[in-house]
């Protein structure tokens, strides 16, 4: 990784996020009292719970007080359309071997070394050029280091992730390898107060591209973000959030910004199966304009963002998200995006899990290479198996269709995927 890199904060930032730990702190010093009084999320005592449940994870390996867990995934996926193409669609088989390894240290009682990894690489029948260029490391991949002092719960991590699949950005066609190596490395802050929670968090970020077509999207960025909960009953909490983002690339084609959000939040526990959660305020992204991109556009805008969960059964659930939000573009300052979410999970058979996702979007660029509204539907049907207690079979089949107002960047794409997982 390069020397940017390194675990650093501007001025500017360290500034910015004093003052809003004060305004925390303010807060937390004006703050109603409850009637309630729940278990700490923080101190000894959760320490000890952790510590309690981490002693019943099943882990296959122990060399002194690290435990570990090894397992090892070959899969085997058909995809009718792996560059995303509208016309000329390519099809492939596409090989997957994969090894994951999780392993937690508790250094003391109230100390807990954590790494999650998983490693794999893509291998095409057809079309060998996709071939991942080195490996792919998993989404979810964490080194992490949490420590309870008193009140007080820290999270030192570094979140990693080496992926080319380019089905997840909306703002993508015509491409079959969107290599991108994305790197977290910070800390988060919980302060227990019990009739209030307040936390602050900090993250370096790195976006390294491993294709040339897309090295202009290299860029770090600053993160500094922060809520404060209040329990108004033992079922509901109130909150304020607020973040800044400092973004820079590393090429003068995209343009530098700054971004600053802040809002309200609800979480509340409707009855013993159904949760909600709903949030929104107010995003600003201010754009230097010293890029080659044709886009002079700053964002004034709303965001928000629901989330529903649902437990029908001991065997089934679900989950419904929607939401307003704005990201980073990649052939602009930025796109637009209006989603509904849908999953839902099926343990209704012995030994086997039926799931169901389904999605829609609707977005818009806000200029650059090309002004685009776009929108994709799809939909995804999960099946997984306990074959025996270490081997675990499952099967998937996902559908996508994006629909674009720009010519040829419509598309269609089927994957259907077989895998078996082996745990030592």
């Amino acid at each position: 990784m390069s020397s940017n890199s390194t675990f650093v904060c501007t001025h500017l930032l360290a500034k910015r996020s004093i003052t809003f730990l004060l305004a925390l702190l303010c807060a937390a010093s004006i703050a109603r009292a409850q009637d309630a009084i729940r278990p700490s999320l923080a101190g000894e005592t959760s320490a000890a719970a952790r510590s309690q449940s981490l002693d019943r994870i099943p882990y296959n390996l122990m060399v002194g007080p690290v435990r570990f867990r090894f397992s090892a995934t070959a899969g085997v996926e058909y995809n009718d359309n792996i560059n995303l193409s509208e016309n000329g669609t390519k099809e492939d088989f596409i090989f997957t071997p994969q090894a994951n390894i999780d392993a937690i240290w508790p250094i003391t009682q109230l100390n807990t070394l954590k790494l999650d990894l998983g490693i794999g690489h893509n291998f095409y029948l057809d079309h060998s050029q996709n071939d991942t260029n080195s490996i792919l490391v998993s989404p979810g991949s964490q080194l992490a280091f949490d420590i309870f002092v008193g009140d007080f719960r820290i999270n030192i991590h570094d979140r990693f992730s080496l992926q080319q699949d380019p089905i997840a950005q909306i703002g993508l066609s015509n491409v079959s390898d969107y290599g991108r190596f994305e790197n977290y490395a910070g800390l988060n802050v919980l302060w227990d107060l019990n009739k209030a929670v307040a936390t602050l968090g900090y993250d370096h970020y790195n976006y390294i591209s491993t294709t040339n077509q897309f090295k202009y999207l290299d860029r770090s960025a600053e993160e500094v973000s922060g809520t404060f909960l209040v329990n108004v009953s033992s079922t509901t909490g109130v909150g304020v959030e607020g973040n800044f983002v400092d973004t820079y690339y590393d090429r003068n084609v995209l343009n530098d910004s700054l971004s600053y959000s802040g809002g309200l939040f609800v979480e509340t526990q409707i009855t013993n199966n159904i949760k909600f959660r709903l949030a929104g305020g107010y995003q600003s992204i201010n754009f230097d304009n010293t890029g080659s991109v044709a886009d002079s556009s700053d964002l004034r805008d709303y965001y928000v963002n629901g989330l529903l969960t649902h437990r029908i059964n001991g065997s089934i659930s679900q989950s419904l998200s929607a939401g307003h939000e704005t990201m980073l573009g990649v052939n602009s300052n930025f796109t637009t995006l209006n989603y509904i979410r849908h999953t839902s999970n099926w343990n209704v058979i012995t030994h086997t899990l039926l799931s169901t996702e389904f999605f829609y979007e609707d977005a818009d660029d806000s200029g650059g290479f090309f002004s685009e509204h776009m929108h994709r539907i799809g939909g995804a049907f999960v099946i997984g198996y306990q074959l025996t207690p270490h081997v675990t079979i499952g099967a998937r089949y996902q559908y996508t269709q994006k629909d674009s107002d720009q010519p040829l960047r419509d598309y269609e794409q089927n994957r259907v995927s077989l895998d078996g997982t082996y745990s030592f």
